[in-house]
């Protein structure tokens, strides 16, 4: 059976990079219907613009990453949460699942900063960090390789594919001439994976962190959610210690910077402070061991 062609469900748009006609309609009839003329259309889940610089895709994709944020949220509080690995498993499965979606397609895009941003919020929610912590820590303590990584590995599944399945609609398809530098092709931007999927984030990851990474949440993501977001912060070195609060201009600036022990609050005095029972170095807090949990413990309801 053929299909048959319904004018009234058909758009038609131009594609260019003539900036002077980029305000430009076309009219085309077909079959006594004027076709629809649309500068963004949407071809399965993949907005299109005349430029293919897929702006539009990245902007949309990150206003949906936001609100299923919202909904993550609702897992955690500051002084209540879900378990760690719970909102770990939510998060892939809500956000970043979808950010995902035709990556290859629209993944070299330079618009991309828009949905990492995104994302970035997505493993703050995960791991219970502040805003100032640097990125690259909390992918390290989310156990999620950075989205950029994420892409990259399932762009080069795709060209695995086109590589080895005759079945693929581009199997056996050569590289040619490009006309515009600038242009990130697929087939030149990608390569035949010799891993597996997880074996090929880890290796990019650490190549790139300097330091040996897991997909997996570090130690002590399996207690209690005030002081598995304690503890982050205290690896992190980014607390709501006094120094800290004025630093960022949250306290005033005559308010005293003081500890309960009388010395100054900073984020590493919290280890060693004389009033706190329980002393530790930042090996305990990667280890997660007694002393780091009992510590966080103690500094869980003022940091």
């Amino acid at each position: 059976m053929k299909l048959k062609p319904n004018p009234t469900k058909t758009q038609i748009c131009a594609f260019h990079l003539k900036n002077k006609l980029a305000s430009r309609k076309l009219d085309i009839t077909w079959e006594g219907v004027k076709l629809e003329h649309t500068t963004h259309p949407k071809y399965l889940g993949v907005t299109l613009d005349r430029s293919l610089n897929f702006k539009e895709h990245c902007v949309a994709l990150k206003r949906k990453i936001c609100t299923r944020n919202t909904l993550l949220r609702k897992l955690v509080s500051s002084k209540w949460g879900a378990q760690p690995e719970t909102v770990r498993i939510s998060a892939l499965a809500l956000c970043f699942s979808v950010a995902e979606y035709a990556c290859p397609v629209w993944g070299r895009s330079t618009h991309t900063k828009q949905i990492d941003t995104a994302l970035n919020e997505t493993v703050r929610i995960i791991t219970g960090c502040l805003k100032p912590t640097p990125v690259d820590k909390l992918y390290l303590l989310a156990g999620i390789a950075p989205p950029h990584i994420r892409r990259q590995i399932a762009s080069d599944i795709e060209r695995t594919k086109q590589i080895t399945d005759e079945r693929h609609p581009m199997y056996n398809t050569q590289v040619e001439g490009f006309r515009l530098k600038s242009r990130k092709s697929f087939l030149k931007c990608t390569k035949k994976l010799e891993d597996d999927p997880q074996t090929s984030r880890l290796k990019l990851w650490e190549v790139e962190s300097k330091q040996k990474v897991e997909e997996k949440l570090p130690p002590g993501h399996n207690n209690k959610w005030m002081v598995w977001r304690t503890l982050n912060h205290l690896r992190t070195g980014v607390g709501r210690s006094r120094e800290n609060l004025k630093k960022w201009g949250i306290s005033n600036e005559n308010e005293d910077m003081s500890c309960i022990c009388r010395e100054v609050q900073t984020m590493s005095h919290l280890l060693n402070c004389n009033e706190c029972p329980i002393k530790c170095n930042v090996t305990d807090l990667q280890d997660a061991n007694s002393k780091a949990i009992k510590l966080a413990e103690f500094w869980s309801d003022k940091i």
